[in-house]
């Protein structure tokens, strides 16, 4: 019986039954990195960040998202691993819950708690691509957006690591959120 299964195994390894490759944690990060830097440290220089770090709720632009058809896999921020150049905040739902519970004015509150700030944004797992031409490793990430109660943003990012093993931005596309 185990010849059996090694000899099934084998056969279809052979035939390309493999699971798909994936970006080690490490990668994960970096790409992750190079994604939030091109967006808001190099394009909106805001003097902190605020992510989305709730396991049990999506953010609510990823909600949105979902919720339009869009599957992602969104992954909690390692802050740390992450290494960004401004203060990091970590919001939850349950936290936003409180304040706009205290507060009619959520927003304008929430702003004035994290002036300067882009929002509360999420980030998704990287999903390596197809290797360039070049032989050069490329993958996508999903940047996310909450601003407001109407106000959302979300981009899809296709980054390449060059052969010095950074990670560089090749595109940025704006992804359309259904109305809310």
């Amino acid at each position: 019986m185990l010849g059996a299964l090694v000899f099934g195994a084998l056969v279809f390894g052979a035939a390309g039954w493999r699971t798909p490759p994936t970006l080690s944690e490490r990668e994960n990060m970096a790409v992750q990195r190079a994604a939030v830097l091109t967006l808001f440290v190099e394009r909106e220089h805001p003097r902190r960040l605020v992510f989305w770090n709730d396991s049990a709720h999506r953010s609510p632009t990823l909600r949105l998202l979902r919720e339009a058809g869009v599957a992602l896999d969104a992954q909690q921020p390692d802050t740390a691993a992450l290494a960004l150049p401004l203060p990091v905040h970590l919001e939850t739902l349950a936290t936003m819950e409180r304040q706009f519970r205290a507060s009619p004015d959520g927003w304008e509150v929430w702003f004035r708690r994290f002036p300067a700030s882009s929002g509360i944004v999420a980030l998704t797992r990287p999903v390596l691509l197809a290797t360039s031409a070049d032989g050069l490793v490329r993958a996508s990430v999903v940047v996310a957006r909450t601003c407001g109660e109407h106000c959302h943003s979300a981009w899809r990012m296709t980054l390449q690591r060059d052969t010095g093993g950074s990670w560089r931005t090749l595109t940025v596309a704006p992804l359309t959120l259904p109305r809310d």
